[in-house]
């Protein structure tokens, strides 16, 4: 008996079709009209986009009217994708911030790939960057705890005293099922959210304390470097 040409066909349909359950129906487009969920501390504060579509090697923009340039070592990073060959400095920013001009330098490497990483497959690589105005400041994050099957990367700033605990978010809006790649990231004070970096549309979306007081310079600063080492996530 001849086999219908249609057959391959559909078997190829459905093998797609299971791969996307596999990874958990992640893809890298957002769902229309759909944002990363907001923990209630930082719900009701004014959210703020910048930056461009793309990325790029290089650009500039403007947060609340204050000059942002930076350069990338590569056309693409994101710390949930595989740390580009050859790339030790994936980025440099400045920001003209309240309290003066704020410059940047940050480093990149594929740390010894743990157990965790290995299970989901989530490559991990470590962000660490410094800022020289006194007193100085350093970030730095990587991989972190393994929550219903998904790979979070955390980590933190610290300015003198100053310490801002940095995690990643995995949550729509009114969407219990966690996405494998990051939608953004919350920073967190004596263990309170204070601030959020919402990466779930073309433009990157910001939530913070007032950036003329320490903690909002440290959110700032964080979330910038945040958003400078991820991809802006395409609608449908």
């Amino acid at each position: 008996m001849r086999r219908s040409p249609l057959v391959p066909a559909i078997l190829v349909l459905l093998l797609a079709g299971c791969a996307s359950v596999r990874q958990g129906g992640d893809t890298r487009v957002a769902p229309p009209g759909v944002r990363m969920a907001q923990q209630p501390a930082v719900a009701g504060v004014a959210e703020e986009s910048f930056g461009r579509p793309a990325w790029g090697r290089q650009g500039e923009f403007m947060l609340n009217g204050q000059r942002v340039r930076y350069e990338r070592g590569a056309d693409r990073l994101a710390l949930f994708e595989a740390l580009p060959a050859g790339v030790r400095t994936p980025l440099r920013f400045s920001w003209a911030g309240p309290a003066g001009d704020s410059v940047t330098v940050c480093e990149g490497w594929a740390p010894e790939t743990s157990a965790n990483a290995r299970l989901v497959d989530a490559r991990p690589w470590v962000l660490s960057c410094r800022w020289g105005s006194a007193p100085a400041a350093m970030l730095q994050i990587g991989e972190g705890q393994m929550r219903r099957g998904k790979l979070s990367r955390e980590g933190a700033y610290r300015r003198g005293e100053l310490t801002v605990g940095l995690r990643s978010a995995h949550l729509y809006e009114g969407n219990p099922a966690p996405q494998t790649m990051a939608l953004g990231y919350e920073m967190l004070y004596q263990g309170s959210v204070v601030g959020s970096l919402d990466l779930s549309g073309p433009l990157p979306r910001l939530r913070r304390p007032d950036p003329a007081t320490p903690l909002g310079r440290a959110v700032t600063e964080a979330a910038l470097a945040l958003a400078l080492v991820s991809e802006p996530l395409p609608s449908r």
